[in-house]
């Protein structure tokens, strides 16, 4: 089944706090474990990982030691995606808001 890059993502409208549903400050680890798996976590929290990525025997060997950049780059281009998205539902809650005076 084929990527939906236009799925909703759910914002609180109800909320008065203009920045709700941005993260205030995260800071995200990628680490490789012990078999190999990359997880992504949240540094400052003991919580199981946010994203695992596992890439198959065969395709370990064939990428060798690129794995783990080729894992971040992954993850990087869901951010971007997922702070774009975001971003174009913030403006656009914004901007599409009743004037409570007209000129």
């Amino acid at each position: 089944m084929p990527y939906d890059i236009d799925n909703e993502i759910e914002v609180e409208t109800d909320n008065t706090d203009p920045f709700s549903g941005f993260a205030k400050e995260t800071t995200l680890e990628l680490i490789e474990a012990d078999d190999g798996t990359l997880l992504l976590r949240d540094s400052d929290k003991n919580e199981e990982a946010l994203m695992t990525i596992d890439f198959s025997d065969k395709l370990k060997n064939l990428l060798g030691s690129d794995t783990q950049s080729i894992g971040q780059h992954m993850i990087h281009a869901a951010i971007q995606v997922i702070m774009q998205k975001q971003m174009s539902q913030w403006h656009a809650h914004v901007y599409d808001k009743e004037p409570t005076h007209y000129s």
